[in-house]
């Protein structure tokens, strides 16, 4: 259907409905029909506009208007979701194996992809725009399918055709990993935090002499005794290295990770019966939540145990050295990351090419540089709490009574949220609200210790009365937010070195 958009406008103003807002970039034409987002009094809705009997065959569920032409506006639902990715392909979550740098954006609010999509659209990476845990999915009351709901109008409405990913992040069970998967997500990133054994490290030997026979069975344990022992692993490079693994350590790996490689198989394997022999889905593996850094010679155990049992990875996430805490920079000596981060690349390089994943990778400004140097081409980075934060910024500057409230509740909530997340952060080090002037309040995102506050409260916020108030400022000030957005992750995205239009 061919229109001019002075005549669609015309067309879209004839109608009994109040239109707000036309999402200019939304709009597509087929030979019959129009389609594009607009905003209405109760939201976002798709409308569908043509000739009524080429209206009522299109599949979109939607209410009725007649002027002429037809006009059909439909709910953003999870029926008109699927609708949507079936007619509009680029609006579906894809697989990111082919593309070698990848970067997580996850939007805790169904907000703030667009601002993501304008930045990182700049940039030859591709981005996971849809990335939530079942703790975050938790905290803020959304599930799986919403939150690839929320990605995939936004995409529809930035005109996003290169293809993003959707990430069931920190799964930690098979039935958490079911979930995902029936929403449509094209990445699993398995979390082995509460099937790895840390103590296997502490434990003295007499001890790990029992649990290694008790506890490892008999054929296993001369597969690992075999695959290990009397053998030097060497890689070459700048920071080159070698290792060789005594009888105690290799037990000692064996105890800290076997649960863990025992799921990943489970569910590689039932990956493999979901989408045929090689998965389509991208794979990750976390153990960045573990009490110490994942030395050399327990990454190298791990990944050698799981390409023996046939498991391929996409991604692994380490506990490097130093801290990488929520949504501030990081802390540690930057030449102990380098040589940490280049020597774990060398093993990942080696055995699979897969990437290293950054997780809480949000506002690492001072070593963005050397990541994106030393990944050699080959990374993928998770961001989400920042971008919650440039909506509080938002609040702070359009409505400072609401942030003032935001701030007190954070505050009372702030020793329940620490349950949930590793923070530093000491209220007493923070300025008094009643001390700070309206003019000032965003600065509080600037300070370590309130900017952590704001950050882990997230789901208290999001779950008390304040929500709707949160809400509707942020759709109000969409465009503000969105451009906050786009300075901000293009701020992490130069950082790391990328260029524009690779």
């Amino acid at each position: 259907m061919r229109i001019s958009k002075e005549e669609l406008f015309q067309s879209l103003r004839s109608f009994s409905i109040a239109i707000e807002k036309v999402y200019d970039q939304s709009f597509l034409e087929t030979k019959e029909l129009i389609y594009g987002l607009i905003r209405v009094e109760e939201g976002k809705k798709w409308m569908v506009l043509g000739e009524k009997e080429a209206v009522r065959r299109d599949p979109f569920i939607g209410k009725y208007y007649h002027q002429g032409l037809t006009l059909k506006v439909c709910d953003l639902n999870w029926e008109n979701t699927q609708v949507l990715m079936e007619c509009f392909p680029f609006t579906r979550p894809k697989s990111l194996k082919e593309f070698p740098i990848t970067f997580g954006a996850g939007d805790r609010l169904g907000l703030a992809t667009p601002g993501h999509i304008r930045a990182i659209r700049k940039f030859g990476i591709r981005p996971v725009l849809a990335q939530q845990s079942v703790r975050e999915n938790n905290q803020t009351g959304r599930d799986f399918k919403r939150v690839i709901q929320d990605a995939a109008w936004a995409v529809i409405q930035e005109r996003y055709e290169s293809g993003y990913g959707a990430d069931g992040d920190h799964l930690k069970s098979l039935q958490e990993v079911k979930e995902a998967l029936d929403a449509g997500v094209s990445m699993i990133t398995l979390d082995l935090s509460e099937r790895l054994s840390p103590e296997a490290f502490s434990d003295p030997k007499e001890e790990i002499e029992k649990r290694f026979i008790r506890e490892i069975e008999e054929e296993d344990r001369k597969v690992l005794l075999h695959l290990f022992l009397d053998k030097e692993f060497s890689f070459e490079g700048p920071v080159g290295f070698s290792i060789q693994y005594t009888e105690e350590e290799v037990k000692r790996n064996a105890l800290l990770f076997h649960k863990g490689i025992d799921f990943c198989e489970e569910i590689y394997e039932f990956l493999l019966k979901q989408t045929g022999r090689k998965p389509l889905i991208d794979f990750e593996i976390s153990i960045d939540e573990t009490p110490f850094p994942t030395s050399l010679a327990s990454h190298l155990f791990l990944i050698l145990n799981l390409l023996h049992r046939g498991v391929r990875i996409d991604s692994l996430a380490l506990r490097f050295v130093g801290e990488f805490q929520k949504g501030i920079d990081y802390r540690g000596e930057i030449h102990d990351f380098r040589r940490h981060f280049s020597q774990h690349r060398l093993i990942a390089k080696s055995y699979g090419d897969y990437k290293l994943s950054i997780h809480s990778g949000s506002d690492k400004f001072s070593i963005f540089p050397h990541i994106g140097e030393l990944s050699q081409g080959r990374l993928h980075l998770k961001t989400a709490g920042t971008s919650w934060l440039e909506a509080v910024r938002l609040i702070s500057f359009c409505n400072p009574p609401l942030f003032r409230e935001m701030f007190r509740m954070a505050l009372n909530r702030f020793e329940e949220a620490k349950k949930f997340y590793y923070v530093t952060a000491e209220p007493k080090r923070i300025q008094k609200l009643d001390h700070i002037p309206d003019s000032d309040l965003s600065q509080l995102l600037d300070q370590e210790d309130s900017r952590q506050l704001l950050h882990i409260t997230y789901g208290f916020l999001l779950k008390s009365n304040l929500k709707d108030r949160i809400v509707k400022c942020l759709t109000e000030q969409e465009e503000a937010y969105w451009s906050l957005l786009q300075h901000h992750i293009e701020k992490h995205l130069n950082a790391l070195g990328l260029k524009k239009g690779e």
